[in-house]
C-alpha cells in the first residue's frame, strides 16, 4: 500500500468519478484507475462500485476511508515537521485573503513574520468568493484567510480568523435608501445592485446575497464597490469597517433588506493538508492564528461599545 494509492483512493471519493479526481491530482486518468486497482486488489476488497455513472463507495470503501484520511492527514503532517526540522527558509511565502477581510490584523502579523524573516518575500493577494479556495487548490497560494465558500473541508486544515458584517447601503439620496422602511422588492430589482465578481478561474459564479432577476452590476474589488455606491450609481452590501465612516458621516445609509440571507460572513484561516509547510509558511500560520484571536476580541469590544452608546 502506498501514499499515492490513497490520495488516488480519496481524490475519487470525493470527486466521485476518477476524470474528475485526476484534473485534482494533475495525473491521467488511466494512472488514478491503476491506483485505485492495485489498491484494491492489495486489499482484496471492492471499494468503488463502478455501476452506477459516479463511482459510490461500497460498504467497505465507507469504512476505509475514514482510516485512509487518517494516514494521509498524519503522512502530511510529518513531512511538513520534516520540512521544519530541516530548517530550509523557502524564499516566497503567499497568501490569499478574501476581499472583505480587515487588513490590521493582516498587517501585524505580517509585521512579527518580516521580523523573524526578513529576507522572505510575502505576497498577498485579494480574493473574492470562491477565489481563495482555487488559489489554493491550484497551488498560487500556501494559505488562505476566507470563508468556507468551495471549501472542501477534507482537503484543508482551517481555524476561526475573525466575523465580518455585511450591511446593505445605498447612497443617502439614492431611491432605495428615501422611499422609506420597508423597501419595495420591485424597486430593489428595478435599481442595479453592485456585485463582487467571483475570482475563482472557470468557476460558476456562486451567489451571496444577490437579488434574483434584479439589475446588477458587478466590480472586481471591494473599494470599486463602495465608490460606485457612493457616486448613487446603485446599491450592495459592504463590510461594516468599509462602510463604517461614510454612514458616521451619513453620506451612506443603512438598508433593510429581508432578502440578504448572510449579515455576518466567517472567515478562516486555511491551508492545504496535502503538502507539506515550509518555516516561514507554518511562522505565518502560527500568527495567524494569534491575530485571528485577536481581531475576534477588537470587534466583540467593538460591539460592545456601539452597543453601550445605545443603550
Amino acid at each position: 500500500m502506498t501514499y499515492d494509492q490513497l490520495a488516488a483512493f480519496l481524490a475519487v471519493a470525493v470527486e466521485g468519478s476518477f476524470s474528475a479526481a485526476s484534473a485534482r491530482l494533475h495525473k491521467s486518468q488511466p494512472a488514478v484507475s491503476k491506483l485505485v486497482r492495485n489498491l484494491e486488489s492489495e486489499l482484496g476488497v471492492e471499494l468503488f462500485d463502478r455501476r452506477a455513472y459516479r463511482a459510490t463507495l461500497t460498504d467497505a470503501g465507507r469504512l476505509f476511508r475514514e482510516r485512509a484520511a487518517a494516514v494521509v492527514e498524519s503522512t502530511e503532517a510529518l513531512r511538513s515537521f520534516g520540512a521544519r526540522l530541516s530548517g530550509k527558509v523557502e524564499p516566497i511565502v503567499r497568501l490569499a485573503v478574501d476581499a472583505v477581510t480587515p487588513l490590521g490584523p493582516i498587517m501585524g502579523v505580517f509585521r512579527g513574520v518580516q521580523a523573524r524573516y526578513p529576507l522572505v518575500r510575502i505576497e498577498l493577494g485579494t480574493e473574492r468568493l470562491s477565489g481563495a479556495a482555487d488559489a489554493l487548490r491550484e497551488h498560487r497560494a500556501d494559505l488562505a484567510v476566507a470563508t468556507r465558500l468551495a471549501i472542501d473541508a477534507s482537503e484543508v486544515e482551517l481555524a476561526r480568523f475573525c466575523d465580518v458584517r455585511v450591511l446593505p447601503v445605498a447612497r443617502f439620496d439614492h431611491p432605495v435608501a428615501t422611499c422609506g422602511a420597508p423597501i419595495p422588492p420591485a424597486l430593489l430589482r428595478a435599481h442595479a445592485q453592485i456585485i463582487l465578481r467571483d475570482s475563482a478561474q472557470g468557476s460558476a459564479s456562486p451567489s451571496v446575497n444577490v437579488l434574483e432577476g434584479g439589475l446588477r452590476w458587478t466590480v472586481t474589488d471591494v473599494a470599486a464597490k463602495k465608490e460606485v455606491i457612493l457616486a448613487g450609481m446603485g446599491w450592495g452590501g459592504l463590510p461594516e469597517h468599509v462602510a463604517a465612516d461614510a454612514l458616521a458621516r451619513g453620506e451612506l445609509v443603512r438598508l433593510e433588506v429581508p432578502e440578504f440571507e448572510v449579515d455576518v460572513m466567517e472567515l478562516f484561516v486555511m491551508r492545504r493538508r496535502d503538502r507539506p509547510h515550509g518555516v516561514v509558511a507554518q511562522a505565518l500560520w502560527e500568527e495567524l492564528l494569534r491575530g485571528g484571536r485577536g481581531a475576534g476580541a477588537t470587534a466583540s469590544a467593538g460591539e460592545a461599545r456601539r452597543r453601550r452608546r445605545k443603550g
